[in-house]
This record gives structure tokens, C-alpha cells and sequence, in this order.
């Protein structure tokens, strides 16, 4: 199977594709296909040779505590209705792979309504949000502090939190994770150099230049008061006294302020490092000021409490109650970006490494009805291919009529769909050149555009540009290219006519606007809910039926319908 390992301690760069043995079920144990890898901080920080003392093991070693997929087999003592179902799961490593061994009492299922991206990136998230919140005993109009707002589990926090009734403050840097947290429910934003400037914690605006969004309470039930003008409360002669509750997910300078803005009685989580090292807090002041400080045990659990969290998680995100934002999703072998994005500290939310991609196929002719999304494996390009991560696809009448049969289309095992697309460029193949990772593009494949990731031969893309749309530009293959073959053949120039019928089709608009573009007058046939548009364009509209016969002049160049050809 492939994976990715960590080669030795160092940087980004010593994650390495590889192949490994297929793991085999133990006892107790399932075997899962992964389809969605999780990416936690301390993936990074362990790969970097931080906590050697807390986390033993030594390189070589396959990264990942968390995934989703398909359970492909059981071994002895674990019942074999669970082969085939869709799950989650916390694993002690291993997860940056192909297949991964789990315990079974670590695995839950998940629902067919909540995709397997999104219960990747919260199976971790999601148990220790809900632990964090029960412990802090939140009430309506709590002031709480959210440290390290900007990621997956600081959003979650917010988002819950508020849902509490709870009045909320995230602290995170930059704006787009402070309108992320904003989104998830916060009150107030501030960025850390400010978190103890008492002017920063009254309203967004003030110091990060962002305004308040419509309120969310008017689409997810949750209510938050208008009047921000009082958001922390007055800080008290100590310095602290703003907040009831920190959640802190930073550690180190930033997490020792917000112990600070605490007030007496108050209560303090720390619950991440990703400063390298937790906030120095002083036990005797901590016990001075009332101050309850849990730590690290908070988030971490033994096998049934996690079982029921994750379920619990599983069941919240079904209900809509608890999301958070994948700032970040790459296949497998790009691990190394999503430890580069989460070190560069730019990430909103979640990183996920996708295993498997997801296509549009049917094994059987017929109607629509035979369409189906399935898990598919990600496909890899070979020479003079790159691999595109799909943003929109094309759908044409001859995608509709090879499904059905027509013109004489057989069928052989799984069949793909779809020729026209538009996305990015996220693999290349041996020998390609001219195209980077990452380059938006468009244009043809012989099938299965209707995917999340599909194959393309690289001279058959070209460059999107940025004025274009990829919904725009994945519309545009198909119908320009048989336009202008058409064109070209029929000669046409300044002053000639041209009949199109069927112009407000996909090629028929192609077409009418090319030849206006080339000189030519442009009669088209369409029903009269398309003429002002077809005006707009430059083109003389007639009615379907016989009355374009009357439009056109005695002598023209020519009358093309796009279904049938020239005539």
C-alpha cells in the first residue's frame, strides 16, 4: 500500500512517499481503507523531534491518529457486519496510508449524512471540544476567552461555546482566522499583540478592521446580544477579571496573558502547544485568585470515553450542531504542505490528506437513476499527465447519451462520466512540463470529469483565467471547440450570414458570438424566453419553427445547427 513516513527528525521535507505491507487484523482489530487522513499540529511537532520524552519511537515511522473510510476486514473477536461500513477512528499511528490497523473499541460509525472529510477532521476535534465544554460548566452569558481561535479545534470551542449561550472572545492572528472565528460565533475578535489592550476586547472592528457579519442567530438558532459595548466586562486592579473561562490552545507568552485576564474563581483549560511549550502559571497564584488550571488530561481519554465522544461528535455533526472549517485538503503524498501550512501557523481550521477521491460512475446503462457517487482510488498520472483537482465539470448531451446506450455504447465494469472540466493542477506525471502544482486550469479528458480528481493529458489543458469562473470555464471545452472546427469549415467572415439553430444551446451561443466576433451577421432559431438575451449578444432572434425563413436574406453563407452539423 502506499503511504508517507517520516524518514527522520527535521522539517516538512523528511515526509516520504513509500510502499508498506498491508497491515493484517489482530484480534479485536479492523482493517480500514482510508479515504481521509486527519493532520494534527503534534503530527508536525513530533515529526520535528519535540516530546521525544513524553511520545517514544524513533524514525522510520507513518505518521496520523486519525481517520476515515471503509472497514475492509475484522479480525477474531470483532463482528463482520462491520465489513463495508463507513467509519472513524482513533488509531495509536499509521494513518498517513493507504489501509490502517484500528482497535475496534476506537472505531465508530459514521452517518451516511456527514461526508467522511468531515469526520476525519473532527474525529480528534470533535471529543475533546465536547469534553472541554461540559467541564468548563458554561452558562448563559459566560465571558469566555478562546485562545487559538483560528483553528480546527479553537472553532469548534467558539462554535459550541455559543451555542452555551456563552459571550465569546477569540483570539487569533490575522484576519482570516479572526473571521473564521467570527463565523463560528464569536462576539469580538483580537489579535494576541492586544489581548491585554482593554480597548481591543470591545468590538472587532477596532482591532482588526473587520465588522460584525449578519448575525448568525438568524440561520442556526443561536442568539447573541447587539450591544457589543461591554464585551469583556471592566478588568479588574489585578489585570485580570475580563474573562470566567480560558480555553487555551496556544501555550507559552500567549496562553500566561490569558491566564491573566482571568478573574477570580475562574477557570482555565490548556489544552494545546503549539508554542512549544504550556503557559507558565504560578500554582500560588492560581490558588490566590481561585483559579482552577486543568490540563492536557482534559482531551486525552481512555478507550470507552472516547468511543463515546466520537459518537457523540458523529451525531452533533449530523445535527448540524458542530462544524469547523478544512483550510487545507491535499492528496496523501503532498503530507509534507499540510505540515508546512500548519508550521507557517497561515492554516484556518483543519488540514486533511485525501486517500481516495470520489467520481460519478454507473455500472449499467440506463437513466439517470443509475448514477452513482462512489469512493474511487486516487488516480495517478502517468507520462504526459498531470493529475487536476476537479472545481467544476462540464455536463453534455453525449455524457447523457453514452450513458444510455447511444450510439451503440457498451458497457464493461464501473464506467466514469463527464469530458469537460476545470480545477488545479496537483500531480504531474513523469516528463510534464510547462505546468506547476497548483496552476488553475481547463479543458477535455476522455472521461470522468464528474470526479473529485481526474486524469488529464497535459497538452489538452490550457491556463484559466483569472476573470473566469471555474464553473465558466469548465462550460467552455466543448462547446468553443466544435464551434470554431464549424466555422473554420464554413468559411465565415465580414459580411456573411449565418443561421444557427438551436442557438441558445451551449455551442449554439459558442458559435453566434464567435461569428459576430469574425464580422458575420447571426440569425438563431430559440424559444422566445432566450430573445432578449440573444440580443444582448448581438444575435437576430427568430422563434422555433419556420419563421427564421422570413429573417433570412435571399443569398447567405450558411445555416448550421449545432445538433446536426452545417446545412
Amino acid at each position: 500500500m502506499n503511504v508517507v513516513e517520516v524518514t527522520k527528525y527535521g522539517g516538512p521535507e523528511v515526509l516520504v512517499a513509500g510502499r508498506a505491507p498491508d497491515p493484517v487484523a489482530g484480534a479485536g482489530q479492523l482493517v480500514i481503507g482510508v479515504s481521509v487522513a486527519d493532520v494534527m499540529s503534534i503530527d508536525a511537532q513530533l515529526r520535528s523531534g519535540w516530546g521525544r520524552e513524553w511520545f517514544p519511537g524513533e524514525p522510520p515511522y507513518v505518521p496520523g491518529t486519525g481517520v476515515a473510510g471503509r472497514v475492509l476486514s475484522v479480525g477474531d473477536g470483532v463482528d463482520a457486519g462491520w465489513i463495508g461500513r463507513r467509519v472513524a477512528a482513533l488509531v495509536p499511528g499509521g494513518g498517513y496510508a493507504e489501509r490502517v490497523a484500528a482497535d475496534a473499541e476506537t472505531v465508530v460509525t459514521v452517518p451516511d449524512e456527514v461526508p467522511l472529510w468531515r469526520a476525519a477532521a473532527l474525529v480528534q476535534v470533535g471529543p475533546a471540544a465536547l469534553s472541554l465544554i461540559r467541564a468548563a460548566g458554561l452558562e448563559p452569558g459566560t465571558r469566555v476567552l478562546v485562545t487559538g481561535a483560528g483553528g480546527a479545534l479553537g472553532l469548534a470551542l467558539v462554535g459550541l461555546a455559543t451555542a452555551a449561550g456563552a459571550r465569546v472572545t477569540a483570539a487569533a492572528h490575522g484576519p482570516a482566522k479572526q473571521r473564521a472565528a467570527l463565523e463560528a460565533g464569536a462576539a469580538t475578535v483580537v489579535d494576541y499583540p492586544r489581548l491585554e489592550d482593554p480597548d481591543a476586547l470591545t468590538d472587532p472592528g477596532d482591532s482588526t478592521g473587520l465588522s460584525r457579519p449578519h448575525d448568525p442567530g438568524d440561520s442556526t438558532g443561536l442568539s447573541r446580544p447587539d450591544d457589543r459595548t461591554d464585551a469583556g466586562g471592566p478588568a479588574a486592579p489585578d489585570g485580570g477579571g475580563r474573562f470566567e473561562v480560558v480555553f487555551d490552545g496556544v501555550g507559552g507568552e500567549v496562553g500566561g496573558c490569558a491566564f491573566r485576564l482571568l478573574g477570580p474563581g475562574g477557570r482555565f483549560f490548556a489544552y494545546g502547544v503549539p508554542s512549544g511549550a504550556t503557559a507558565a502559571i504560578d500554582p500560588a497564584e492560581a490558588d490566590r485568585r481561585g483559579v482552577r488550571v486543568t490540563g492536557m488530561e482534559q482531551v486525552q481519554f481512555a478507550p470507552a470515553e472516547f468511543s463515546r465522544l466520537a459518537e457523540e461528535t458523529m451525531r452533533e455533526i449530523a445535527a448540524g450542531r458542530l462544524a469547523t472549517v478544512v483550510g487545507l485538503a491535499v492528496p496523501l503524498e503532498r503530507a509534507r504542505e499540510a505540515h508546512a501550512a500548519l508550521e507557517a501557523r497561515e492554516l484556518v481550521g483543519k488540514a486533511v490528506l485525501l486517500v481516495t477521491a470520489q467520481a460519478v460512475r454507473y455500472r449499467e446503462l440506463g437513466g439517470p437513476e443509475v448514477l452513482e457517487l462512489e469512493e474511487v482510488p486516487m488516480p495517478r498520472p502517468g507520462p504526459g499527465q498531470v493529475r487536476v483537482a476537479v472545481r467544476a465539470a462540464g455536463v453534455n448531451p453525449i455524457d447523457r447519451k453514452i450513458r444510455a446506450g447511444f450510439p451503440g455504447a457498451t458497457i464493461d465494469g464501473p464506467q466514469g462520466t463527464g469530458i469537460e472540466l476545470a480545477g488545479t493542477v496537483d500531480a504531474l506525471g513523469p516528463g510534464v512540463t510547462g505546468w506547476r502544482l497548483g496552476d488553475a486550469v481547463f479543458g477535455q479528458v476522455a472521461s470522468g470529469a464528474l470526479a473529485t480528481h481526474a486524469i488529464a493529458e497535459a497538452d489538452r489543458l490550457v491556463g484559466k483565467p483569472a476573470e473566469l469562473s471555474y464553473a465558466e470555464a469548465a462550460a467552455l471545452p466543448v462547446a468553443v471547440g466544435t464551434a470554431v472546427r464549424t466555422l473554420r469549415e464554413l468559411g465565415v467572415g465580414p459580411g456573411l450570414t449565418l443561421l444557427i439553430h438551436a442557438v441558445a444551446g451551449g455551442v449554439g451561443l459558442a458559435a453566434a458570438q464567435l461569428a459576430r466576433a469574425l464580422g458575420a451577421r447571426v440569425i438563431g432559431t430559440a424559444s422566445e424566453r432566450h430573445h432578449e438575451v440573444l440580443r444582448g449578444l448581438g444575435v437576430h432572434p427568430v422563434s422555433t419553427g419556420t419563421a427564421w425563413r422570413s429573417a433570412c436574406p435571399a443569398a447567405w453563407t450558411g445555416c448550421w445547427t449545432p445538433r446536426a452539423g452545417a446545412c
